[in-house]
């Protein structure tokens, strides 16, 4: 039998937590385990009470162990959505020579992230960051891909840092080491893209729209790289704050009426009478199923119109969508896309492609006889941070020579990286 590899990952989001354990040995990933629970302790992004997310964390841990049917054990991957983000654009110069050209080697290049690295933490000062390539720079004039190989006197670098602050690393921190110890840590719209996106769009251009519980995050990505970022402070808890007030429920009502009966529509549905309880938690109310569609649709409508606004403001400060638009639409993806119908309303304001967004790569994972259970929106984060974690520990993997005998010998340039950071996220 072959020897086990397995990755356990979780998503800590506002109002879930969202945990898988998958196993490589035998070249892909099977998933041994799924689980998804309510968070408790965080309030708007923020820890309110670490004792209340411990027992969140704790109930997830227990949840996946019942099911493998011993203790967790094996890589840990942590993301979370919690906190702020920024995204920034920063070039990174190395000058090779005054004199002659000369070749660029991995080493400059590897130099140009460690120089990056530096300016982004003088005081050796731990955050949560991912690293985008936008493009190479050589001598000013020459944009290539690779500069590897190539010759030239200079080599600039222009990246894309997506940035957590102190709020994220706290979450992920109080979340995860007293329980689990030591994570990878990354962050939950970035590891949600790379799950669902597939390459080509990346780069023609697609529109990432994550329905979160605290926020609707909207992100452009093109040429293979995030370009642009915006979180908008409307999101699925307003959807539920409105059915609690109009319908003079609780919010625990109001998301249990979401889930069960929530249709983003209210064209063509039927009135089935929907029994539920008022405040008191016992007295029992009555409403139907389409007033209860139009309470949901006219806040995800305005949702959606804010997010058309920033489509729009896309396409007009990249030409190269022209009068096209943005060649990839709509993705979906977050706790707001399992809703029913999600996508005619989508559709109907963006008046461009919609999708739902699920892992792209199907040849990867397999769960069999769990496949309608797992590979939905609402595990896709999780499934992201293997698909990063992979491609982080391959990115600066040596090329050739003994720089790969070393690599296959001792960690790789990530995972030096990593323990000099603590772990990316401190």
């Amino acid at each position: 039998m072959p020897k086990s590899r397995e990755i356990v990952s979780l998503d800590i989001g506002n109002d879930s937590i969202k945990g898988i354990v998958v196993d490589f040995s035998e070249g892909f990933g099977n998933v041994l385990a799924f689980s998804n629970v309510k968070t408790r302790g965080i309030e708007n992004g923020e820890i309110k009470d670490v004792v209340a997310l411990n027992e969140s964390m704790g109930q997830i841990v227990e949840d996946l162990e019942e099911q493998l049917g011993k203790e967790l054990r094996g890589e840990l991957l942590v993301s979370s959505s919690c906190g702020d983000f920024t995204l920034t654009e920063i070039t990174e110069e190395l000058i090779l020579t005054e004199k002659e050209e000369a070749y660029v080697s991995e080493e400059h290049v590897m130099k140009l992230t460690d120089n990056l690295l530096a300016d982004l933490f003088p005081n050796n000062e731990r955050n949560s960051l991912h690293l985008f390539v936008k493009k190479y720079v050589l001598d000013d004039n020459k944009i290539v891909v690779n500069p590897i190989g190539m010759k030239t006197r200079k080599v600039a670098a222009i990246y894309t840092v997506v940035m957590g602050s102190e709020k994220y690393r706290n979450v992920v921190e109080y979340a995860t080491k007293d329980i689990l110890g030591e994570a990878e840590y990354y962050i939950s719209f970035v590891s949600n893209a790379e799950a669902v996106l597939s390459n080509v769009e990346k780069d023609r251009g697609v529109v990432h729209v994550d329905l979160g519980y605290n926020h609707t995050t909207v992100t452009l990505y093109y040429a293979n790289t995030p370009l642009e970022m915006e979180r908008i402070d409307i999101s699925m808890k307003n959807v539920l704050k409105d059915i609690a007030i109009v319908l003079k429920t609780s919010l625990q009502e109001a998301e249990r009426l979401l889930k069960t009966y929530g249709v983003a529509v209210y064209m063509d549905i039927e009135s089935v009478p929907i029994e539920y309880k008022g405040l008191d938690g016992r007295t029992i109310q009555r409403t139907d199923k389409e007033f209860l569609s139009r309470i949901i649709y006219a806040r995800l409508r305005e949702i959606f119109m804010r997010v058309k606004k920033l489509y729009k403001d896309f396409t007009v400060k990249y030409p190269d969508f022209g009068n096209i638009g943005i060649p990839g639409g709509i993705v979906l993806t977050g706790g707001g896309a399992m809703l029913q119908r999600i996508e005619t309303l989508a559709s109907e304001v963006f008046k461009c492609p919609v999708r739902i967004g699920t892992v792209a790569d199907t040849e990867m994972f397999k769960a069999e006889g769990a496949e309608l259970n797992v590979f939905t929106p609402l595990y896709a984060a999780a499934f992201g941070n293997i698909i990063v974690y992979q491609k982080e520990q391959n990115m600066y993997s040596p090329m050739v020579g003994e720089r790969t005998k070393k690599r296959q010998s001792g960690p790789g340039f990530f995972k030096k990286l990593s323990e000099t950071f603590g772990k990316i996220f401190g």
